[in-house]
């Protein structure tokens, strides 16, 4: 009896397991399938004895997309031109390359002839070039410019006898008494006109033409070539019709010739000191061959010196240039008068004479 009781004590022990077990997993989830009243509702949260708290979402669900039918790619995007703009050909920059309290005076050139060596020999091409250039000087308002005939009146009526401005006795005369700083001359060649029908029902002319333009600036108080400065045309831009096609487009060619050149020449020029002479002195009136077309002003005050001393290499004997002389003094500016002419009153100083050198008290 004793030992059937033995034997049934790891029954009872199992039992007694078994059923705290079930006990204590009464409250889990039954597993398997779940109906629809057993999900977690999305967004609220479930507390499992003896885990954390989890909040519950319900996956979304997933839907096959319907099957498309194939299409045509997309074209690639278009890409929008790069926006260019047609520049003109660049137009000659005229400034000065001096500082502006120096412009105000204006350097005197005197034109010379220009020669022509092109096959027209009947056409006054260069009186054309001398003419145009001249009137483009003038309009940059840097520069006065004077005929050689003028020139050569002036000098005949001091007494000065010469045979033409190729001399440089002559050259460094008209710079001692008129106060000329340079002479301009120069060459016209290679001028070429191409010409043909605008159409083949009329009878006008469609002319084109280049030219090649040489200019040489001399220093007129040495009579020493500075540069030499050469402007070639372009045939695109000449393009003249109707009557004197040919002459206008020559003339077009001629003024982009200059173009051409015409800033060079301006910055080599200023490089020459502006300078002036005495005309004429009567007491304390000092009367100048710089008046208001050469830029002074009533009031500008001028340092007057000695005419120095011309330099020449020993053995090429070209002349260096002036040495300066001896300051005599200072005048001021009183009146102007004539086309290019003016009176100074002498502030500081003593024994002024005609051809004294008279320079700008700015340096």
């Amino acid at each position: 009896m004793i030992r059937d009781r033995k034997n049934l004590s790891p029954l009872f022990i199992f039992l007694t397991a078994f059923l705290f077990l079930l006990v204590s997993c009464s409250n889990l989830p039954l597993i398997g399938k779940k109906g629809e009243k057993d999900k977690i509702p999305a967004g609220k949260t479930v507390a499992v004895e003896g885990m954390e708290d989890y909040k519950g979402v319900n996956p979304t669900k997933t839907e096959t997309p319907p099957a498309q039918k194939p299409s045509t790619p997309a074209p690639p995007p278009r890409k929008e031109p790069e926006t260019r703009i047609a520049s003109a050909p660049p137009k000659p920059f005229y400034g000065p390359s001096l500082p502006f309290f120096q412009m105000g005076f204006k350097r005197k050139v005197a034109i010379l002839d220009f020669e022509n060596n092109t096959t027209y020999k009947d056409e006054k091409i260069g009186e054309s070039v001398a003419k145009k250039l001249s009137d483009k000087l003038e309009t940059t308002q840097r520069v006065v410019t004077l005929d050689k005939i003028v020139v050569s009146e002036m000098l005949k009526r001091e007494g000065f006898k010469f045979e033409s401005f190729s001399d440089p006795s002559a050259m460094k005369r008209a710079h001692q008494s008129l106060g000329i700083q340079a002479f301009v001359l120069g060459t016209v060649a290679d001028v070429s006109i191409l010409s043909s029908k605008t159409s083949e029902t009329s009878d006008e002319e469609a002319a084109f033409a280049t030219a090649k333009i040489e200019i040489r600036l001399i220093d007129a108080s040495t009579a020493n070539l500075l540069k030499t400065f050469i402007g070639r045309s372009p045939i695109f831009g000449t393009k003249e019709t109707g009557e004197n096609s040919r002459g206008k487009a020559v003339l077009k060619a001629i003024e982009f010739g200059l173009d051409d050149i015409l800033d060079g020449f301006l910055r080599q020029l200023d490089l020459l000191d502006w300078a002036t002479t005495i005309a004429k002195v009567e007491g304390e009136n000092i009367y100048l061959n710089a008046g208001k077309l050469s830029g002074i002003r009533i009031g500008d005050t001028l340092e007057v010196f000695e005419p120095g001393k011309e330099i020449l290499h020993p053995t090429t004997n070209i002349s260096l240039g002036w040495t300066t002389g001896k300051l005599k003094g200072i005048i001021k500016i009183s009146e102007l008068f004539g086309v290019d002419a003016a009176v100074g009153k002498v502030a500081q100083g003593t024994g002024f004479n005609t051809n004294d050198v008279v320079k700008s008290t700015v340096r």
